[in-house]
């Protein structure tokens, strides 16, 4: 029987190596182990019948209204059209919650939804702008843990609101993230940012009044009032900003101001690279290594002009507008983007077909905490299974700057100068995009 399979190897659209047999079954290769043995995933290639994973049981070409509607008149009143059936249910469902209130103030200052399902109080905090949740548990995970993640969403307030928005931690031991507040707001002012964090200030050290929050790191984007109030509120505590979001705001007024002449020219192109891998050299040579560029593409100005007007807006953004040491990343190159605060928005869209009712959601806040709290429970007691690290670019660009700053104290010692050093993190710039970075097509 072996004898007679036909097997093909040949390359996938992406370049992989794959092996087909008799034309039915392929095999993609996984992996290589340690002893040079290759691994392939068998994926079926071609069957003669197909499969279909559907939400209904009701197959497709069966209109499932119309049968019944005819039923329902044909038994007559003991049985009731489908139409009346579903209002019915969805009339039932809908009572299960309290009814939706229409503005803000209407929001109750006590409410069943209030409390987990455990039985703890978890609103801390309510005015005419903000309602703040935060169990006890929450308050535990952001106090013992360094990294704080926040991000807002537009896409699960209820109408009578603007934003929700979310904190969440990451525990280094479990290599989870969990959320550690939830908060419905008004608006975003930085004066209800400033009461949001100071009310979860204020729940935390009563928890732990010793608690220094110069050891944690606060991840966000780039939004002045967000990070401005972190820094009222919270004044040695460290902040640091998406480094997908600064890449995507260069893209962005790049593709607006010099597009074609960046594309066109390699020299710009590779001036535009260094610009947007800033973030991750030693920070006392920014302002030099910016310098270089401008002054270079100044002598060329009649070709450089529009890459100019970039660089004047980089330089105004960047380097007086925003704090350089918030988006730069030289001494701490872990988790340079806010993807824990993003993918957990996405998360809880989905759990909506629309937008929810004010009660839905505080249902939904409530039904997550304790999700959370049982995973987190299960994976400290080792009943479940931690989860393991997966090697990320990170790794790759922690390895790649050591290497530079190592380079740096090598030219320091043998009396190089500072020009010299310039160009070893210029060249640094340049390895990081062309051999590990690329955030423009993914996070």
């Amino acid at each position: 029987m072996e004898g007679n399979l036909k097997i093909d190897i040949s390359e996938t659209n992406r370049g992989k190596e794959q092996i087909i047999i008799d034309r039915k079954f392929k095999y993609n290769f996984s992996k290589l182990k340690k002893d040079n043995t290759k691994i392939y995933r068998c994926t079926e290639y071609k069957t003669l019948n197909k499969y279909e994973i559907k939400k209904s049981l009701i197959p497709s070409d069966i209109k499932s209204k119309r049968i019944f509607d005819k039923i329902s008149q044909e038994i007559g009143y003991i049985c009731p059209e489908y139409k009346t059936i579903k209002t019915q249910i969805t009339r039932y469902k809908n009572k299960q919650l309290f009814p939706n209130i229409k503005t803000f103030d209407e929001a109750p200052n006590e409410s069943e939804y209030y409390k987990t399902i455990r039985g703890e109080y978890f609103m801390i905090f309510k005015n005419s702008n903000i309602i703040i949740f935060q169990s006890p548990f929450q308050a535990k995970l952001f106090m013992e843990n360094k990294h704080i993640f926040a991000d807002g969403t537009f896409l699960i307030v209820p109408t009578n609101s603007y934003q929700v928005f979310i904190t969440r931690t990451y525990v280094t031991e479990l290599n989870c993230f969990y959320t550690t507040s939830m908060s419905i707001l008004k608006n975003k002012e930085q004066t209800t940012y400033e009461i949001l964090f100071n009310e979860i200030k204020k729940n935390i050290i009563k928890y732990n009044s010793n608690i220094n929050f110069s050891e944690k790191i606060f991840h966000c984007d780039f939004e002045k009032g967000i990070s401005n109030a972190v820094e009222n509120i919270f004044p040695n505590i460290n902040i640091e900003y998406c480094i997908w979001h600064y890449k995507r705001l260069l893209m962005t007024k790049k593709n607006r101001l010099c597009y074609k002449v960046v594309k066109d020219h390699n020299i710009l192109n590779t001036y535009y690279k260094a610009i947007s891998n800033l973030c991750f050299i030693n920070i006392e040579y920014i302002p030099d290594i910016f310098n270089k560029i401008k002054n270079t593409c100044k002598r060329y100005e009649s070709t450089c002009s529009q890459f100019l007007n970039f660089l004047d807006y980089f330089e105004k953004t960047f380097l007086n507008i925003y704090n350089i040491k918030y988006w730069n990343y030289y001494n701490n190159i872990d988790h340079i983007t806010n993807n824990a605060s993003e993918s957990y928005n996405s998360y809880l869209k989905n759990l909506f077909v629309k937008k929810p009712s004010f009660y839905k959601l505080i249902y939904t806040i409530q039904f997550e905490e304790s999700i959370s709290y049982y995973d987190y429970q299960m994976r400290i007691k080792g009943i479940w299974r931690k989860k393991g690290r997966i090697s990320e670019r990170v790794d790759k660009i922690n390895i790649l700057v050591e290497y530079y700053k190592n380079m740096e104290a090598e030219l320091k010692n043998i009396g190089c100068s500072k020009n010299d050093i310039i160009e070893n993190w210029f060249n640094c710039l340049i390895r990081l995009n062309n051999e590990i970075i690329n955030f423009n097509k993914s996070k």
